[in-house]
């Protein structure tokens, strides 16, 4: 009786297991004046990796990102930043994690959970500058050394300023079909950190956190949208719900599965993203290397054609499931200006591998 009972609840759990939802935080940055580059330490590898931290100085365009046309950052700006200053949109206190953790799978809210009030609001959106004191006629105003008084205050962001977007979403993977549903829970608007003495973009900050909500109306603002993510870095981070990186029983099995399996279909990760690609393509690059002949004393030396160049051997060189680095996305965004509220639509997934220059580049795209 025992084992029939078994027999019965094996498919149940085979089942189960198809599926693995994971709570993810990541940033995405959708201005054109932004890029995404700094520095991190994964398996032990030293690399640069186009992910999470925004600065504008000293950095290299990422291929395929996207940005947000002026249109659909207009419409994002007016219903979060324009809403929450004049009372309209909810809106909480963002600590990265210090005062804020996110829901349970209860849907409890842990930790605290504060409502920012309008001038609250007002001083999260604005940013430090600094500037001469002017008396009333205009001129300068002095010290006792001689020296100009500077005085410092606030200047509120505008639609410039607004750079990227902090989301938190519960991840469900479905390792049978290869594919991975995003719902956002909770989003917050990223804006420029700027040194106030230099001018100078050092950084972001969330001003704030926006509970998301179910969308009544879907109005699109993103196609094809493409970003990648760093959440496989392994980091020293706050016991919250919401994760920066992914936990290798949820990645490897996806990774594994989009890998080996020999039905899948594989495209080319660059727009319009439907160009098919075959698996020989897709999970392999060619490599150059140098032809080696070994000399009548043992010693190994170059071989050279009869124009005294080095004779090249290619090959193909596979990747491994270790290589990957990091996953992208290709989706559709939508926005609902009546509730401030995001959905997306995941159309492809890609896996990203470090390229010679130390940079994540992807290497196939799969289709949802």
């Amino acid at each position: 009786m025992k084992k029939i009972l078994l027999l019965l609840m094996f498919p149940i759990i085979c089942f189960s297991q198809k599926k693995k939802a994971a709570f993810i935080t990541y940033i995405v940055p959708i201005s054109k004046d932004v890029k995404k580059k700094y520095f991190v330490i994964n398996r032990n590898v030293d690399y640069w990796k186009h992910c999470w931290r925004i600065v504008d100085n000293n950095s290299s365009e990422l291929t395929n990102s996207s940005i947000l046309n002026n249109g659909s950052k207009k419409i994002l700006f007016n219903n979060i930043f324009n809403k929450a200053k004049n009372g309209e949109l909810v809106v909480y206190q963002h600590n990265d994690g210090i005062d804020f953790y996110g829901p349970a799978p209860e849907d409890k809210w842990i930790g605290e959970k504060k409502i920012l009030n309008k001038n609250e609001i007002k001083q999260a959106i604005s940013y430090e500058k600094y500037r001469d004191s002017i008396d009333n006629e205009g001129f300068t105003i002095y010290d006792d050394n001689g020296d100009n008084i500077i005085v410092d205050f606030l200047e509120e962001s505008n639609i410039d300023d607004f750079i990227g977007i902090k989301f938190y979403e519960e991840w469900t993977f479905d390792y049978k079909n290869l594919t991975i549903d995003k719902k956002i829970l909770y989003y917050a608007p990223a804006i420029k950190v700027v040194n106030p003495v230099t001018l100078e973009v050092v950084g972001f900050k969330c001003p704030f956190i926006v509970e998301n909500k179910n969308l009544k109306t879907k109005q699109i603002i993103a196609t094809d949208f493409y970003t990648n993510t760093d959440i496989f870095c392994n980091r020293e981070t706050n016991d919250t719900w919401f994760k920066d990186n992914l936990e290798p029983s949820v990645k490897f099995p996806f990774i594994k599965e989009a890998m080996t399996n020999e039905n899948n279909s594989f495209y080319e990760c660059s727009p319009p993203y439907n160009k098919k690609i075959s698996n020989i393509e897709a999970l392999s690059t060619e490599v150059f290397i140098d032809s080696i002949v070994v000399d009548g004393q043992g010693y190994e030396k170059p071989l050279y054609d009869k124009n005294g160049d080095v004779i090249q051997i290619k090959y193909l060189d596979y990747y491994v499931q270790d290589e990957i680095n990091s996953l992208g996305f290709v989706e559709n965004w939508f926005f609902d200006e009546r509730t401030s509220s995001f959905s997306k639509n995941v159309s492809g997934i890609s896996l990203e591998v470090l390229n010679y220059e130390g940079e994540s580049e992807p290497i196939f795209l799969l289709k949802n």
